[in-house]
């Protein structure tokens, strides 16, 4: 029977590590549907440089199965790429295994074609993998050609070509590993886990429309609740983050999973990212009742000038309303912002500073510059304003800062302000630490 190893090259651990969840999605589905299939796991962040090899040698996969979560750490100030990491991981990987590799991830499917020629993987697949590894490996194992198959990248005598996914998974299964489970429980305080997929907003700078599609889909309420009472049951966990782009799309399905919850029973807590938004205040009531404690808000600017430019559905006075209502109930809530993006101005940065001072109590993120990816409308808008040329390398780190932005300036007017601005350049991992060994689960940053 063939053996998959998927192995997961992550080790960007920054503000915290992250559940490898891609795997554990891909393993759990295919289990189901192909059960003779052998599935190993390996997560970089829990090997050492001199260990993994060794295993993988052990272990004889036929196929392996590399998972790229990011291209860089999207941090205006350090600028670090992780490609050159990668390529020396499937180098490695080349060196100790003959195993066709297969390269995939949300930092894969944003160079699909370009990574697969630098890193000099066999096969790609572009966004979410349940269907499309599933049939490369039946396609494979049978000895046949995969070419042109949906969501595929592949090499062929004319260069490596791509055709784009038309389907997508309407029931991907999950259950967690044990071993990963107890290492990001201990480090992290959280697990994370989707309710849905796909994100119909239009966002100037954002690629998850990229990777996961416009078209939400919604997963399976039973599912999801099944998946949390194991963690509890039988793990102990009473944390979760939902990972989805934005939680509160599609209300009626998130009432139907909130009221899941409330019947189940569990002591699980939990937080998401909400657009600042359509979020009334018995909607939030009975997400609380459910176990909602953080809210992380993708509200990125607090002036209309910026909200317009970055092409956010929503204006300053839907972010304060929403902010009102949250602290109302008591939800701990933090707002992240991008300060210096496309269209920003000396003006607009004075708004969001005062803004913010409307605002309840909460947590403020800001981030400076926005990265470039390509396909995104920040990219089209840029080559037509002649600020980004049509055959720049997207793939090294790429920022647009608005000549308006000045960082010295912005750190002097943040002293004396009644909000908790959490700067970049700000090293809470200490703190967060000691929170840690005290039992503290979470985001925690409502301790900052």
């Amino acid at each position: 029977m063939p053996h998959l190893l998927i192995l997961s090259a992550n080790r960007h651990t920054s503000p915290y590590p992250v559940y490898p969840l891609a795997l554990s999605y891909l393993k759990s589905y295919l289990q189901q549907a192909w059960p003779e299939l052998t599935i190993s796991l390996m997560d970089l962040n829990l090997e050492s440089d001199q260990q993994w090899p060794q295993r993988l040698a052990a272990l004889a996969p036929d196929y392996v199965a590399v998972s790229l979560r990011n291209v860089d750490d999207v941090d205006w100030q350090k600028q670090r790429g992780f490609i050159e990491d990668y390529r020396q991981i499937i180098e490695r990987v080349r060196t100790v295994s003959p195993a066709p590799v297969i390269l995939g991830g949300a930092g894969y499917s944003l160079f699909p074609e370009r990574l697969l020629g630098d890193l000099g993987g066999d096969y790609g697949l572009v966004g979410e993998g349940e269907e499309s590894l599933l049939e490369l490996l039946q396609t494979l194992q049978s000895g046949q050609d995969p070419a042109g198959m949906e969501g595929l990248v592949w090499r062929s005598a004319e260069g490596i070509r791509y055709r784009p996914r038309q389907r997508h998974v309407s029931a991907p299964k999950l259950s967690f590993e044990p071993e990963l489970m107890a290492h990001y429980w201990r480090h992290s305080g959280m697990l994370n886990i989707q309710t849905k997929r796909g994100c119909p907003h239009r966002c100037v700078y954002c690629s998850y429309p990229l990777i996961d599609g416009r078209q939400v889909r919604t997963l399976q309420v039973p599912q999801i609740v099944q998946t949390l009472t194991e963690a509890w049951d039988k793990h102990g966990i009473d944390y979760v983050f939902f990972t989805d782009s934005v939680f509160n799309l599609e209300p009626a399905f998130n009432d139907e999973l909130a009221r899941a919850l409330i019947k189940a029973g569990l002591p699980t807590k939990w937080g998401a990212y909400f657009a600042p938004h359509r979020l009334s205040s018995e909607q939030l009531a009975l997400y609380q009742k459910a176990g909602l404690t953080h809210l992380e808000f993708g509200t990125e600017a607090l002036s209309d000038i910026t909200l317009a430019s970055y092409n956010k559905p929503f204006r300053f006075k839907h972010v304060l309303r929403t902010a009102e209502r949250a602290a109302e109930l008591g939800i701990h809530q933090a707002h992240f912002l991008i300060m210096g993006g496309w269209g920003e101005t000396r003006q607009s940065l004075t708004e969001t500073l005062d803004n913010a001072e409307q605002l309840p109590d909460t947590v403020l993120f800001p981030y400076y510059g926005m990265r470039v990816y390509p396909d995104t409308e920040l990219a089209r808008q840029m080559v037509e304003a002649g600020k980004l040329a049509p055959e720049q390398d997207l793939l090294k780190p790429f920022y647009f800062l608005s000549p308006e932005f000045d960082l010295d300036w912005l750190k002097q007017q943040i002293p004396g302000r009644q909000q908790r601005w959490a700067l970049p350049d700000e090293d809470f991992s200490d703190g967060i630490a000691m929170l840690r060994k005290a039992g503290k689960s979470g985001p925690l940053w409502e301790y900052i």
